[in-house]
Protein backbone atom coordinates (compact mmCIF):
# COMPACT_ATOMS: atom_id res chain seq x y z
CA UNK A 1 0.00 0.00 0.00
CA UNK A 2 1.21 3.47 -0.83
CA UNK A 3 2.12 5.49 2.26
CA UNK A 4 0.66 8.92 2.93
CA UNK A 5 3.02 11.82 2.37
CA UNK A 6 1.92 13.30 5.69
CA UNK A 7 0.80 11.73 8.92
CA UNK A 8 -2.80 12.56 9.79
CA UNK A 9 -4.25 12.54 13.26
CA UNK A 10 -7.41 10.38 13.54
CA UNK A 11 -10.41 12.66 13.29
CA UNK A 12 -13.91 12.36 14.59
CA UNK A 13 -16.05 12.18 11.49
CA UNK A 14 -19.40 13.95 11.69
CA UNK A 15 -20.65 12.91 8.24
CA UNK A 16 -19.52 11.23 5.04
CA UNK A 17 -20.66 13.12 1.94
CA UNK A 18 -21.63 11.50 -1.36
CA UNK A 19 -19.88 13.21 -4.27
CA UNK A 20 -20.95 10.69 -6.92
CA UNK A 21 -22.88 7.44 -7.15
CA UNK A 22 -23.53 4.69 -9.67
CA UNK A 23 -25.60 1.52 -9.76
CA UNK A 24 -26.46 -1.42 -12.01
CA UNK A 25 -29.73 -3.21 -11.29
CA UNK A 26 -30.27 -6.43 -13.28
CA UNK A 27 -33.57 -6.59 -15.13
CA UNK A 28 -36.02 -9.45 -15.49
CA UNK A 29 -34.92 -12.37 -17.70
CA UNK A 30 -34.46 -11.10 -21.24
CA UNK A 31 -34.41 -7.43 -20.18
CA UNK A 32 -31.31 -5.23 -19.98
CA UNK A 33 -29.95 -4.09 -16.66
CA UNK A 34 -30.66 -0.52 -15.54
CA UNK A 35 -27.50 1.60 -15.36
CA UNK A 36 -28.04 4.51 -12.99
CA UNK A 37 -26.14 7.53 -11.76
CA UNK A 38 -22.58 7.95 -13.02
CA UNK A 39 -22.11 4.32 -14.05
CA UNK A 40 -19.33 3.76 -16.59
CA UNK A 41 -19.99 1.88 -19.81
CA UNK A 42 -18.46 -1.57 -20.21
CA UNK A 43 -16.37 -0.13 -23.05
CA UNK A 44 -14.67 2.08 -20.44
CA UNK A 45 -13.13 -1.03 -18.87
CA UNK A 46 -9.82 -1.78 -20.66
CA UNK A 47 -10.42 -4.61 -23.13
CA UNK A 48 -7.59 -6.75 -21.75
CA UNK A 49 -9.31 -6.75 -18.36
CA UNK A 50 -12.93 -6.72 -19.54
CA UNK A 51 -12.81 -10.01 -21.42
CA UNK A 52 -11.63 -11.83 -18.27
CA UNK A 53 -14.45 -10.56 -16.04
CA UNK A 54 -17.67 -12.37 -15.18
CA UNK A 55 -21.04 -10.62 -14.75
CA UNK A 56 -20.53 -9.67 -11.08
CA UNK A 57 -17.06 -8.22 -11.62
CA UNK A 58 -18.18 -6.29 -14.71
CA UNK A 59 -20.99 -4.71 -12.73
CA UNK A 60 -18.77 -3.80 -9.79
CA UNK A 61 -15.93 -2.44 -11.90
CA UNK A 62 -18.27 -0.35 -14.10
CA UNK A 63 -19.84 1.22 -11.00
CA UNK A 64 -16.46 1.82 -9.38
CA UNK A 65 -14.91 3.37 -12.50
CA UNK A 66 -17.90 5.66 -12.89
CA UNK A 67 -17.42 7.32 -9.50
CA UNK A 68 -13.64 7.03 -8.96
CA UNK A 69 -11.83 10.40 -8.85
CA UNK A 70 -8.89 11.21 -11.10
CA UNK A 71 -6.59 11.22 -8.08
CA UNK A 72 -5.86 8.32 -5.74
CA UNK A 73 -8.66 7.12 -3.48
CA UNK A 74 -9.09 4.40 -0.90
CA UNK A 75 -11.26 1.53 -2.16
CA UNK A 76 -13.55 -0.53 0.05
CA UNK A 77 -15.24 -3.42 -1.72
CA UNK A 78 -17.98 -5.42 -0.04
CA UNK A 79 -19.74 -8.52 -1.30
CA UNK A 80 -21.47 -11.21 0.70
CA UNK A 81 -20.74 -14.01 -1.77
CA UNK A 82 -18.24 -12.68 -4.30
CA UNK A 83 -18.25 -14.48 -7.65
CA UNK A 84 -19.54 -17.72 -6.17
CA UNK A 85 -20.85 -18.91 -9.56
CA UNK A 86 -17.30 -18.92 -10.93
CA UNK A 87 -15.98 -20.54 -7.76
CA UNK A 88 -18.61 -23.29 -8.15
CA UNK A 89 -17.54 -23.87 -11.76
CA UNK A 90 -13.93 -24.29 -10.63
CA UNK A 91 -14.91 -26.70 -7.86
CA UNK A 92 -17.02 -28.73 -10.28
CA UNK A 93 -14.04 -28.97 -12.63
CA UNK A 94 -11.83 -30.19 -9.78
CA UNK A 95 -14.35 -32.86 -8.81
CA UNK A 96 -14.45 -34.00 -12.43
CA UNK A 97 -10.68 -34.29 -12.57
CA UNK A 98 -10.34 -31.39 -15.00
CA UNK A 99 -7.45 -28.90 -14.75
CA UNK A 100 -8.29 -25.62 -13.04
CA UNK A 101 -8.19 -22.53 -15.22
CA UNK A 102 -5.50 -20.13 -13.87
CA UNK A 103 -7.41 -17.17 -15.30
CA UNK A 104 -10.64 -18.45 -13.76
CA UNK A 105 -8.99 -18.87 -10.37
CA UNK A 106 -7.50 -15.36 -10.44
CA UNK A 107 -10.95 -13.94 -11.20
CA UNK A 108 -12.69 -15.97 -8.47
CA UNK A 109 -10.94 -14.42 -5.47
CA UNK A 110 -12.97 -12.09 -3.30
CA UNK A 111 -10.95 -8.95 -4.07
CA UNK A 112 -11.16 -9.27 -7.88
CA UNK A 113 -13.27 -6.11 -8.30
CA UNK A 114 -11.03 -3.70 -6.34
CA UNK A 115 -7.94 -5.35 -7.83
CA UNK A 116 -9.19 -4.73 -11.37
CA UNK A 117 -10.16 -1.18 -10.40
CA UNK A 118 -6.59 -0.58 -9.23
CA UNK A 119 -5.25 -1.98 -12.53
CA UNK A 120 -7.69 -0.05 -14.71
CA UNK A 121 -6.86 3.22 -12.96
CA UNK A 122 -3.14 2.46 -12.64
CA UNK A 123 -3.51 3.16 -8.94
CA UNK A 124 -1.34 1.80 -6.14
CA UNK A 125 -3.18 3.02 -3.06
CA UNK A 126 -4.50 -0.44 -2.11
CA UNK A 127 -7.93 -1.69 -1.14
CA UNK A 128 -9.97 -3.64 1.39
CA UNK A 129 -12.44 -6.44 0.59
CA UNK A 130 -15.16 -7.28 3.11
CA UNK A 131 -17.63 -10.14 3.58
CA UNK A 132 -19.74 -10.11 6.74
CA UNK A 133 -22.83 -12.21 6.08
CA UNK A 134 -26.16 -10.35 5.96
CA UNK A 135 -24.46 -7.24 7.38
CA UNK A 136 -21.82 -7.05 4.64
CA UNK A 137 -22.86 -3.63 3.34
CA UNK A 138 -23.18 -2.11 6.82
CA UNK A 139 -19.73 -3.49 7.64
CA UNK A 140 -18.37 -1.93 4.44
CA UNK A 141 -19.88 1.43 5.34
CA UNK A 142 -18.36 1.17 8.83
CA UNK A 143 -14.95 0.49 7.27
CA UNK A 144 -15.40 3.46 4.93
CA UNK A 145 -16.42 5.66 7.85
CA UNK A 146 -13.32 4.74 9.87
CA UNK A 147 -11.00 5.22 6.90
CA UNK A 148 -12.38 8.69 6.19
CA UNK A 149 -11.91 9.56 9.87
CA UNK A 150 -8.28 8.45 9.71
CA UNK A 151 -7.51 10.09 6.36
CA UNK A 152 -10.02 12.90 5.81
CA UNK A 153 -7.88 14.43 3.06
CA UNK A 154 -8.53 11.46 0.75
CA UNK A 155 -11.57 10.41 -1.24
CA UNK A 156 -13.00 6.95 -0.69
CA UNK A 157 -14.74 4.69 -3.20
CA UNK A 158 -17.12 2.11 -1.73
CA UNK A 159 -18.34 -0.65 -4.07
CA UNK A 160 -20.96 -3.29 -3.27
CA UNK A 161 -21.85 -6.13 -5.64
CA UNK A 162 -23.77 -9.37 -5.27
CA UNK A 163 -25.71 -11.71 -7.56
CA UNK A 164 -28.12 -14.52 -6.65
CA UNK A 165 -26.61 -17.77 -5.41
CA UNK A 166 -26.39 -20.70 -7.85
CA UNK A 167 -29.23 -23.18 -7.47
CA UNK A 168 -27.06 -25.70 -5.66
CA UNK A 169 -26.68 -23.20 -2.80
CA UNK A 170 -30.31 -22.04 -2.73
CA UNK A 171 -30.84 -23.44 0.77
CA UNK A 172 -28.49 -20.72 2.06
CA UNK A 173 -30.27 -17.83 0.32
CA UNK A 174 -32.22 -15.67 2.76
CA UNK A 175 -32.67 -12.52 0.66
CA UNK A 176 -32.60 -13.12 -3.09
CA UNK A 177 -33.75 -9.92 -4.81
CA UNK A 178 -32.02 -10.46 -8.14
CA UNK A 179 -28.64 -8.90 -7.41
CA UNK A 180 -27.29 -5.36 -7.58
CA UNK A 181 -24.04 -3.42 -7.80
CA UNK A 182 -23.51 0.14 -6.68
CA UNK A 183 -20.71 2.50 -5.77
CA UNK A 184 -20.31 5.71 -3.82
CA UNK A 185 -17.53 8.27 -3.90
CA UNK A 186 -17.36 9.58 -0.35
CA UNK A 187 -15.50 12.49 1.19
CA UNK A 188 -15.11 13.88 4.70
CA UNK A 189 -15.93 17.42 3.58
CA UNK A 190 -19.03 18.97 2.08
CA UNK A 191 -18.37 20.26 -1.42
CA UNK A 192 -20.19 21.16 -4.61
CA UNK A 193 -22.48 18.36 -5.76
CA UNK A 194 -22.61 16.53 -2.43
CA UNK A 195 -26.37 16.10 -2.35
CA UNK A 196 -26.43 13.20 0.12
CA UNK A 197 -24.60 12.36 3.29
CA UNK A 198 -24.20 9.45 5.68
CA UNK A 199 -24.16 9.86 9.46
CA UNK A 200 -23.55 7.39 12.27
CA UNK A 201 -24.58 7.59 15.92
CA UNK A 202 -23.36 4.77 18.20
CA UNK A 203 -25.57 5.94 21.07
CA UNK A 204 -28.83 6.78 19.27
CA UNK A 205 -32.03 5.20 20.53
CA UNK A 206 -33.86 5.25 17.19
CA UNK A 207 -36.34 8.02 17.99
CA UNK A 208 -37.37 10.34 15.19
CA UNK A 209 -38.77 8.08 12.51
CA UNK A 210 -38.83 4.53 11.11
CA UNK A 211 -35.67 2.50 11.54
CA UNK A 212 -34.80 -0.71 9.68
CA UNK A 213 -33.41 -3.36 11.98
CA UNK A 214 -30.22 -4.91 10.56
CA UNK A 215 -31.43 -5.01 6.92
CA UNK A 216 -29.73 -7.64 4.72
CA UNK A 217 -27.02 -6.24 2.47
CA UNK A 218 -28.89 -6.45 -0.84
CA UNK A 219 -32.04 -4.87 0.56
CA UNK A 220 -30.01 -2.03 2.08
CA UNK A 221 -28.20 -1.50 -1.23
CA UNK A 222 -31.50 -1.25 -3.10
CA UNK A 223 -32.94 1.16 -0.53
CA UNK A 224 -29.90 3.43 -0.86
CA UNK A 225 -30.12 3.41 -4.66
CA UNK A 226 -33.86 4.20 -4.58
CA UNK A 227 -33.21 7.16 -2.26
CA UNK A 228 -30.61 8.61 -4.64
CA UNK A 229 -32.31 7.81 -7.93
CA UNK A 230 -35.80 8.93 -6.91
CA UNK A 231 -34.55 11.79 -4.69
CA UNK A 232 -36.56 10.54 -1.73
CA UNK A 233 -36.78 13.44 0.76
CA UNK A 234 -37.02 11.36 3.92
CA UNK A 235 -33.74 9.94 5.26
CA UNK A 236 -33.15 6.21 5.28
CA UNK A 237 -32.33 5.02 8.80
CA UNK A 238 -31.16 1.60 9.92
CA UNK A 239 -29.56 -0.04 12.92
CA UNK A 240 -26.62 -2.42 12.54
CA UNK A 241 -24.26 -3.81 15.16
CA UNK A 242 -24.96 -1.19 17.77
CA UNK A 243 -24.94 1.90 15.54
CA UNK A 244 -27.79 3.91 14.09
CA UNK A 245 -27.08 4.99 10.54
CA UNK A 246 -28.87 7.70 8.58
CA UNK A 247 -28.59 8.41 4.85
CA UNK A 248 -30.31 11.40 3.36
CA UNK A 249 -30.00 14.79 1.74
CA UNK A 250 -27.22 16.99 3.02
CA UNK A 251 -28.11 20.18 4.88
CA UNK A 252 -27.77 22.44 1.82
CA UNK A 253 -29.99 20.19 -0.31
CA UNK A 254 -32.58 19.75 2.43
CA UNK A 255 -32.92 23.49 2.85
Amino acid sequence: MQADSTTSVPATLSAAFVESWAAIVPGAPGEPAARLGDCAAEADIPAGLRRRLGPLARMGVACGLGVAPASDADIVFCSRYGDISLAHQLLTALVGGEPMSPAGFSMSVHNTVPGVLDLARKARIGHTAIAAGPQTLSAGLAEAWLRLGERPHMKLVLVFADLPLPGIYSQFADSDMGGIAFALRLSAGHGEGTAYCLTRDPAADGEGGPVLDAPPAERLARELVVHMDDRVPQPLRWRSQGSLWSFGKSADEAS
